[in-house]
């Protein structure tokens, strides 16, 4: 069986969420969350000096984090042109961008109030309700039959891939 665009990369967000996860937890348990100090920026870069680990623990997490933002945004889109039909699937997807977005702002908010407890609270309740988020859209994506349109290749497509039938 062959995978639809929407499928993949909600398998991809639902990984890069539970990495991003393991990123948070890694900055957490190694002290690292001051270690860009300001944000957006590191340091006033976006790229920034790495001779303190710190800063190259927090770097790393905000740039996973900036590549699974990214892999939500198209998961979205992706069910909002492929999927659009699918309600549970537009509610699953488009709630895991809003908390992800959610999330990238509270992630300031922490580095900027220099780890407000209730922030770093708020902030690991909203990333579990997110990466929750990100693996209900992904279990959608493959328990919830794609249209005709999507699931079903047309002749051209059997044509190019050779699993047509020679006609005579």
């Amino acid at each position: 069986m062959r995978w639809t665009r929407f499928q993949v990369f909600a398998l991809a967000s639902a990984v890069g969420a539970f990495a991003l996860m393991v990123a948070g937890g890694f900055v957490t348990q190694t002290g690292s969350g001051m270690g860009c100090p300001d944000w957006p920026l590191c340091h006033g870069s976006v790229i920034p000096d790495f001779s303190d680990p710190a800063t190259a623990i927090e770097w790393t997490h905000r740039t996973i984090a900036e590549s699974v933002g990214l892999l939500v945004l198209v998961t979205t889109v992706f069910a909002w042109w492929d999927r659009r039909d699918e309600r549970r699937i537009l509610y699953a997807a488009t709630l895991t961008f809003a908390l992800v977005v959610v999330q990238a702002v509270l992630g300031g908010a922490v580095v900027l109030s220099r780890l407000s407890a209730p922030l770093v609270v708020v902030h690991l309740s909203v990333g579990s309700a997110f990466f929750a988020m990100a693996v209900t859209t992904a279990i959608l994506a493959f328990v919830l039959p794609p249209p005709a349109s999507v699931a079903a290749p047309t002749a051209a497509a059997s044509w190019q891939t050779g699993s047509a039938k020679a006609e005579h």
